[in-house]
């Protein structure tokens, strides 16, 4: 049975999408303009905290890390007493857990083939709030130089969890079956699952996600609450 929208409420439909898809976008300029403060953020950096913590071939313990200029004092969780580091100087590892916040897009969606289409890949516009647990390592490396020894810090970052959003999607006849004859950008809620790796701020990994049209045309949308996966870019808030 095809539908057979009138002008002034596909209009008014339409409408409503461009506001919707501007203010989310207004938002999420506004929360990356924002983010700028937490590049120096500690969880990026090593800092006085606890971790876990090992010399080069040896076994992880859980310590205490305090920093004062360039000097990194470990201290036992256990009794409190200072661990040495070794002469000459091995590489160290700090090792910490937290929970992670991002700001999340994800920057493709390939989307398997439906009874009336072909295998997907779209682009649409999309904004999301992930949730997880992280890993950072810190790797200190002791690098010899003219000048003396020097350090050099690397960092590295696992992430894993959900996240929910919203974006848009072009809904045309051939996304439902021919349904419906008019063409126009949907609203959607998205949901998943996402893993990722960090270098300082940013995250990129891959997910797997599950959409629903919010529109009049949701129960005829080929990919109403079927699987997709993507490329997934985050950028941490906390």
């Amino acid at each position: 049975m095809l539908s057979f929208p009138s002008g002034e409420s596909h209009q008014s439909e339409n409408m409503r999408h461009v506001y919707g898809s501007s203010f989310l976008s207004a938002v999420i300029v506004v929360v990356m303009g924002a983010c700028g403060s937490f590049k120096d953020s500690p969880k990026y950096q090593l800092s006085d905290d606890r971790y876990a913590y090992r010399e080069k071939g040896g076994r992880y313990q859980k310590t205490w890390v305090y920093l004062k200029d360039d000097t990194i004092s470990v201290m036992s969780y256990k009794d409190n007493k200072q661990i040495l580091p070794s002469l000459p100087a091995k590489d160290q590892y700090f090792l910490k857990g937290s929970f992670d916040i991002d700001v999340m897009s994800v920057g493709f969606k390939y989307r398997p083939a439906q009874r009336s289409l072909p295998r997907q890949l779209t682009t649409d516009f999309n904004g999301n709030v992930f949730v997880g647990y992280r890993f950072d390592r810190f790797k200190v490396r002791y690098k010899q130089t003219p000048f003396g020894q020097k350090k050099v810090y690397h960092h590295r970052g696992l992430t894993g969890g959900l996240f929910g959003g919203i974006g848009s999607t072009s809904i045309t006849p051939w996304t439902t079956n021919n349904m419906i004859t008019d063409e126009y950008n949907g609203s959607i809620l998205s949901r998943g699952l996402a893993a990722m790796v960090g270098l300082n701020s940013l995250t990129v990994g891959l997910g797997v996600g599950w959409d629903s049209l919010t529109d009049r045309d949701k129960s005829v949308w080929i990919y109403q609450q079927k699987p997709w996966y993507g490329l997934t870019l985050g950028l941490n808030l906390n």
